[in-house]
């Protein structure tokens, strides 16, 4: 396993969490650079196994797909096959439903609590001809209760942020980057049945504690990278985020003095 990894891992363990390492655990390209890149409002994205779409985005409101979609779109598309029921909690600008859509998924749902983001989303979905039932709300309360879900995708805010911190609400969850995965994994023990799979990205910022809210499910790493922080990134809370690794409530490490996060997929299997 790699040095840049282990560690991290031994962190998790040591914090009480209970996870498994894919044995094909997938190496992706670290990021280095911007988290949106780019200042188009269209963008061609081409994943393996679909045809080519385009996204609608707004990189100057940060509505954008990063690294972390494609990361979570590499990982979920293998594991969707015609009819599969899939939702996307938090869907942004809705690549990863309509990649989801043209894989074969059936009976998809997109959410998210930004509106600007639900409609550059359908217009994602409807270049692409994909069908999607979009609603605007919280997590799991925007899905009408009578729907089930196979895969559910959960791109979720985990970024600690200190009272007044200054973080887009797509990237904060709380002081200890917890919140919104805690109250997620709360609803998808009760909404998703046995067998269900929920899978989402996370770096190594925020408390375990959002992995052992994940209790009523079997966890699995199945890809990571490493995350490097750009100089003047996060200026407003890095202090923050050194102080919480300090403390040992973070994780963070340094390669040739570039300080960087480990980030990495998981896949959350309902018992």
């Amino acid at each position: 396993m790699s040095r840049d990894l282990a560690p991290y891992l031994d962190w998790l363990r040591s914090h009480g969490v209970a996870f498994d390492v894919a044995g094909e655990l997938a190496r992706d390209d670290d990021h280095v650079g911007p988290l949106v890149e780019g200042d188009e409002e269209m963008r061609p994205v081409e994943l393996p196994g679909i045809p080519p779409f385009v996204e609608h985005r707004d990189p100057e409101a940060g509505l954008a797909a990063d690294h972390a979609t494609f990361s979570l779109a590499m990982a979920l598309l293998p594991r969707i096959a015609p009819g599969t029921r899939f939702w996307d909690i938090g869907c942004g600008t809705g690549v990863l439903p309509v990649a989801a859509g043209l894989k074969g998924a059936s009976s998809i749902v997109a959410t998210d609590v930004d509106e600007r983001a639900i409609a550059l989303a359908r217009r994602t979905a409807a270049d692409a001809n994909v069908s999607i039932r979009f609603s605007h709300g919280v997590l799991l309360e925007a899905v009408p209760a009578r729907l089930e879900a196979d895969l559910v995708a959960a791109n979720l805010p985990h970024k600690p942020c200190p009272p007044g911190g200054d973080l887009p609400i797509s990237q904060r969850a709380g002081e200890d980057g917890a919140d919104v995965h805690s109250a997620f994994a709360a609803q998808a023990a009760a909404r998703l049945a046995p067998g269900a799979t929920v899978g989402f990205w996370l770096h190594s910022l925020p408390d375990p504690r959002l992995l052992r809210a994940y209790a009523a499910f079997d966890l699995t790493l199945v890809s990571w990278k490493r995350r490097f922080l750009q100089p003047g990134e996060y200026e407003d809370v890095l202090p923050w985020f050194l102080d919480r690794a300090r403390r040992g409530l973070s994780y963070m490490a340094e390669s040739s003095g570039r300080r960087f996060l480990v980030g990495g997929v998981w896949l959350a299997r309902r018992r």
